[in-house]
């Protein structure tokens, strides 16, 4: 790889982890395909994508705290729902990993695709329920199997999931940018102990790219003063990443990919 390459995955890295970490969505669902779309193959491009948000994960989640989105020092309630959506979705990130090694990449897009459109107008045009623990476990494990089934939709299943359960936007933000962490971190070495082979300057690139975006990303959440109107950027970010998704399937069955 050139060096004007490693450039710009790594600006686009920054950009998306940016987005990502300050508005809970985007890393995974918008750079993987457009990597795989730049000729990268995708046995690359995963599993540094999964190694790189977790990494960019863990900076966000500090940042996070740091700037008063969301309180991660102790048990707080913040911590708990972090936990609600991380321990179930571990679980799944297993059968997810499983699942994914048996279905068609064109069942999956548009599994994933047809979800996010769905979560991102239901948080446009919310139907709230009563928050309960039992949802934020059940989040967990769609995403969590979201996240290995196909590499990405974990944010936008998250972040709307729970706003529509009543938790303020920016600790779903936050809460989902900590949960990415570990089990991006799981996902990662299932794919690698099932021969993912990797080009380690590729995902490296990722990584530095990812932890300045994580840096990055909860000042934008911070600077947040309408609750209404971050839940519709939520929202919106959601249903465009899920066309994107179906309208890169749908191009690449055109090209008979």
């Amino acid at each position: 790889m050139s060096i004007g390459n490693l450039f710009l995955i790594g600006f686009m890295a920054v950009v998306m982890e940016m987005v990502d970490s300050g508005l809970g969505m985007m890393y995974g669902t918008l750079l993987s395909p457009l990597l795989i779309l730049m000729g990268y193959n995708p046995k690359l491009v995963v599993p540094s994508i999964l190694i790189s948000q977790a990494a960019g994960g863990v900076t966000g989640a500090i940042g996070h705290h740091m700037r008063g989105n969301a309180d991660f020092g102790g048990w707080t309630k913040a911590m708990k729902i972090s936990m609600a959506i991380i321990v179930p979705g571990l679980l799944a990130c297993v059968a997810g990993v499983y699942c994914g090694k048996l279905v068609p990449v064109m069942w999956m897009k548009t599994y994933i695709g047809i979800l996010v459109i769905v979560m991102g107008f239901l948080c446009l045009f919310p139907i709230y329920y009563t928050f309960s623990w039992k949802n934020m476990y059940i989040v967990g494990l769609l995403s969590g199997f979201n996240k290995a089934f196909s590499g990405g939709g974990f944010g936008p299943v998250t972040s709307t999931g729970k706003i529509l359960g009543g938790v303020d936007p920016k600790v779903s933000i936050s809460t989902t940018t900590l949960a990415e962490g570990p089990i991006c971190m799981l996902g990662f070495i299932l794919w690698w102990l099932l021969g993912g082979g990797l080009a380690w300057q590729f995902p490296a690139t990722l990584c530095a790219g990812a932890l300045i975006g994580g840096y990055l990303g909860p000042i934008i959440t911070k600077k947040f003063k309408n609750m209404k109107m971050l839940r519709w950027v939520v929202g919106a970010l959601a249903v465009i990443s899920g066309i994107w998704l179906l309208v890169d399937l749908l191009l690449g069955l055109r090209m008979g990919q």
